[in-house]
């Protein structure tokens, strides 16, 4: 969920106060990193100019003091919402926030359909109507261990995916545990106890995550449907940013020989078609409109000034039509591209395009 790095960063840098994505540990997650997603940019003809990327529009969401506790989500119409604390904010295009709803309770998770707005407070999931904010329905998730400490949620039509999780400094990482949900349904269906939290997308075939076996022996690339069933291929380059690009799932993997790898599978069966050699500096990915983006932010600090935001083509490894987005610190997935910056104390949503 691109914001698999943040969690990976968050949860090794707490310690150092240095982290790309959530720390304390319900940081910064993109949390409804999913929707009725625009097929991706077809490749132009040969000989043709790759159109490069640019940026649309700056909105400034205001101080990054929380920046560790806000999520984030975007809407099938681009619609950006995030947190603060228990007041949930919207960005409709380049204009002003606007408080979309006040959860009463800090948020968790954030999760955004063309009709509705879905609202985790803590073990709680509320659907709200959007535009408008009329609460329509309630679910209560479980956790092996309370209070969790993060979580995320995914939409697609009338399927929610839900995931939380309890991982600390103390504790270090924990799986995280992974529910589906109809949204026309009381019902909260548990699939897994053993999935890594965040590295994970859906669109209408379902959604595509990562998990273990309960001994731990075996890792899993997984698809589970929108009816429930599940099919696993095993695959140890897991752990790591995962986005759906047309036909295929890529995971950006940093295999075994030290170098970091953009990995395609087919959706249909989850077999590995291509491995693809990419730059230690590609932290995140997200399918857009504009292509399958790659963020690269090649420092060690919480943001660089010359981070910068490219198409990738995980049949080559090749980023393209690059934009430096200075201080970019996530990239949202959903169907329109999209990064938050942190500079001088306060956040900004920068709207990317090709």
């Amino acid at each position: 969920m691109a914001f698999a790095n943040a969690l990976r960063r968050g949860l090794t840098s707490a310690a150092i106060s240095a982290a790309a994505g959530l720390v304390t540990l319900g940081a910064l997650l993109p949390s409804a990193q999913a929707g009725p997603r625009p097929p991706v940019s077809p490749r132009p003809p040969a000989g043709t100019a790759r159109p490069g990327l640019h940026t649309a529009g700056k909105v400034a969401l205001g101080s990054s003091r929380g920046l560790f506790k806000d999520v984030f989500a975007e809407a099938p119409n681009g619609a950006v919402y995030y947190s603060r604390g228990s007041v949930v904010r919207v960005v409709n295009g380049n204009s002003a926030p606007a408080i979309a709803v006040r959860a009463g309770k800090r948020v968790f998770a954030l999760a955004a359909t063309s009709s509705d707005l879905f609202v985790q407070t803590g073990l709680r999931v509320t659907e709200y109507s959007r535009p408008g904010g009329r609460i329509l329905r309630h679910w209560k998730l479980s956790s092996p261990v309370t209070p969790i400490t993060f979580a995320g949620l995914l939409v697609v039509g009338r399927t929610l995916w839900s995931w939380t999780d309890w991982g600390t400094d103390q504790s270090g990482f924990e799986f995280a545990t992974l529910s589906r949900i109809s949204t026309s349904s009381p019902a909260v269906h548990k699939i897994s106890l053993q999935v890594y939290p965040a590295d994970m997308d859906a669109d209408a075939s379902g959604l595509y995550f990562q998990a273990q076996s309960k001994n731990g022996v075996h890792s899993y690339l997984a698809h589970a449907t929108p009816s429930g069933s599940i099919r696993l291929r095993r695959d140890r380059n897991i752990n790591a940013p995962l986005a759906i690009s047309g036909r295929r799932v890529v995971v950006l993997s940093f295999h075994s020989d030290g170098h970091s790898y953009a990995d395609s599978y087919r959706k249909s069966d989850l077999l590995r078609t291509s491995s693809r050699r990419v730059s230690a500096s590609d932290r995140a990915i997200a399918g857009t409109t504009a292509g399958l983006l790659i963020l690269r932010q090649p420092c060690a600090q919480l943001t660089c000034a010359s981070a910068a935001v490219g198409k990738l083509d995980p049949a080559t490894g090749s980023v393209t039509g690059a934009v430096t987005v200075p201080h970019a610190f996530l990239l949202l997935p959903g169907p329109a591209g999209a990064v938050v910056t942190v500079t001088g104390g306060h956040m900004f949503l920068i709207r990317i395009a090709s």
